[in-house]
């Protein structure tokens, strides 16, 4: 039996002669007052996919919503992804091996036949694989809502990281004979409920004349156009190396379109460096390189007489780096000019990348990747110079763990909150880097999260500064 509300929502909608397609939006905003977590099944379609699939069934077991089954359709796979998936079958993963595309699609309406109707089926491809931990706990709380029958969320496109939706709503009324260009239809992931497509399919040997996918699922859009609602957060990564159309796109236009898509500069990069001018230089030819997303670069700097001229021709060659050193507050001790060069600014940025010159980025960051990260997972701060830390991971690529004391070696290069960065020093007696290092690590909490990539993106020296 189906639930009551697709036996009266099937009626009204089949009863309109105007049959289009509401905007997403106007069911986004619906509030949910009871909340149930809903039971998923992934069915993911491979075929020669060895060099994801891996990626694809990690992002999909380290959900924190455990309520989920996996079942692999692999189509004649050759190039070893049967042979790795079946090393990985287990109590929540299934492989189903097909030689025709009617045995896929066959085997897919057996799958969904044999769930529940209020099941919750998520169609991904193996080329792809999830954003985060929380993208089932995010599909769940949409599917709540009664006047849902179709989801789709957001997605990032790999290597180039644009977004791949930038635009739920139908630019156009959509009628019938239209609907094959409903965003759900063309978003590489959908979800659907299984109790639909069970009203839609029903008829033996169905299959057996079906060619693609989309006419597959493409009826239920039919169906229940004015229930699909659009999910802005990001729910997955779509690789866009499957894709012919996209590969003649050149790096440098990928590389604009990563700043300008997925976020503003909302980092201001702070170095503090005592005495060390070739230090410095080195670290800010490999900031201005490799990290994506910097509003503004700050220096305070301590110098010698001995040092002094080569501050200065370090100055000469960054020209839009602001220098700031303690003479020039007058009687400004080294703590007063920190505070002052991070607040004193009415156009600081929300957050900061809070750095020695004693590190070098050796692979590109993307800043707001970092800044999104820290959001979710309200972490503490993000500590480039560490590799992976404790379990995760949080993300793809990143990891969190509880900080039980910070090294010397993690604050040479973190990126915080500016507001928590302004309560943490105002805390702290420190007249030079050195104390300062050393003080922080001393007073760090032991429930405070931190964020590191798997593999270290900077290098630093570990060694302690000498005070001047």
């Amino acid at each position: 039996m189906l639930p009551t509300f697709f036996i009266r929502e099937y009626r009204i909608i089949k009863s309109k002669k105007d049959m289009r397609i509401l905007p997403a939006e106007d069911f986004y905003s619906f509030e949910v007052a009871d909340y149930q977590d809903k039971s998923f099944t992934f069915i993911v379609l491979t075929h020669n996919n060895i060099h994801s699939i891996d990626q694809n069934l990690d992002s999909i077991l380290s959900q924190d919503h455990s309520d989920f089954q996996v079942y692999y359709l692999d189509l004649g796979s050759t190039d070893g992804t049967a042979e790795a998936l079946r090393e990985r079958v287990g109590e929540k993963v299934a492989l189903i091996e097909c030689e025709k595309d009617y045995e896929l699609y066959e085997a897919y309406y057996n799958i969904v036949l044999n769930c529940p109707d209020d099941q919750v089926i998520v169609h991904l491809y193996g080329t792809d694989w999830l954003a985060h931990n929380d993208v089932l706990s995010s599909l769940s709380q949409s599917y709540t809502n009664p006047d849902v029958w179709l989801a789709y969320g957001q997605y990032i496109d790999y290597p180039s990281y644009q977004k791949g939706i930038h635009d739920p709503k139908p630019k156009k009324t959509l009628y019938k004979k239209r609907v094959q260009r409903a965003p759900w239809v063309v978003a590489p992931l959908k979800t659907f409920y299984a109790g639909l497509f069970k009203k839609l399919h029903i008829e033996a040997g169905f299959f057996l004349s079906i060619e693609n996918e989309n006419a597959l699922l493409m009826p239920m859009v039919e169906l229940a156009k004015a229930h699909v609602r659009f999910i802005p957060d990001v729910l997955f990564i779509h690789n866009e190396n499957s894709e012919k159309v996209r590969k003649s796109r050149r790096l440098a236009f990928m590389e604009t379109q990563v700043e300008k898509t997925l976020s503003e500069k909302m980092v201001d990069l702070m170095i503090l460096s005592e005495d060390t001018p070739e230090n410095l230089e080195q670290c800010l030819k490999s900031c201005q390189g490799k990290l994506r997303g910097i509003a503004d670069i700050h220096v305070i700097y301590r110098f010698t007489e001995k040092t002094y001229l080569s501050y200065e021709k370090v100055k000469r060659k960054f020209p839009k780096v602001h220098f700031t050193h303690p003479l020039e507050y007058g009687e400004a001790t080294f703590k007063q000019t920190v505070i002052r060069s991070l607040w004193g600014g009415s156009k600081s940025s929300p957050y900061v990348l809070l750095s020695t010159d004693q590190v070098e980025v050796t692979e590109p960051i993307l800043l707001s990747t970092c800044v999104e990260a820290m959001r979710k997972a309200r972490a503490y701060g993000f500590f480039f110079p560490l590799g992976k830390e404790g379990k995760g991971p949080f993300r793809q690529g990143i990891y969190c763990w509880n900080i039980r004391h910070q090294t010397t070696l993690a604050l040479q290069m973190g990126l915080y909150r500016r507001l928590d960065l302004e309560q943490e020093l105002k805390t702290l007696q420190f007249g030079s880097l050195q104390e300062l290092m050393e003080r922080w690590a001393g007073q760090a909490s032991g429930d405070r999260l931190g964020l590191s990539f798997e593999r270290a993106k900077v290098t630093a020296s570990g060694r302690m500064l000498t005070q001047s």
